[in-house]
């Protein structure tokens, strides 16, 4: 009776966090389910992988590059993507900046929910 559109970011970063980027990601959703509509005839309810997507799941704790074996990247809720020994230490205070990075870009969502970002005039 309806089709699932899920889109987003497989992990969000912290480097990349911009009220443009939310912007695009939604657009890009918006007009996806706009063109499955009108193809298929029928409803589509749309999920956005966003605001809160900060950890990778990994098969093994570490990585080795060129021989030196540091704990692999989880996403930036935990530990950070340089291959260097601090930017792989777990820090609590990443838990606070993926919080406040979520609840600002729902925020955003839903500022653009209201303000009419979603009328076919606009994507």
């Amino acid at each position: 009776r309806a089709f699932l559109l899920q889109g987003g970011d497989c992990a969000e970063s912290f480097a990349e966090f911009s009220s443009s980027k939310i912007g695009d990601t939604v657009k890009v959703l918006l007009q996806m389910a706009i063109i499955m509509t009108f193809a298929a005839g029928c409803p589509v309810v749309k999920v956005g992988r966003m605001a809160g997507q900060f950890a990778k799941p990994r098969s093994c704790p570490s990585e080795t590059v060129g021989g030196v074996t540091l704990p692999a990247y989880r996403g930036d809720i935990v530990n950070g993507i340089d291959f260097d020994e601090q930017s792989r230490l777990p820090d609590p205070q990443r838990l606070l900046r993926a919080y406040h990075q979520s609840t600002a870009t729902l925020n955003l969502l839903r500022a653009f929910a209201q303000g009419g970002f979603a009328d076919l005039h606009q994507l």
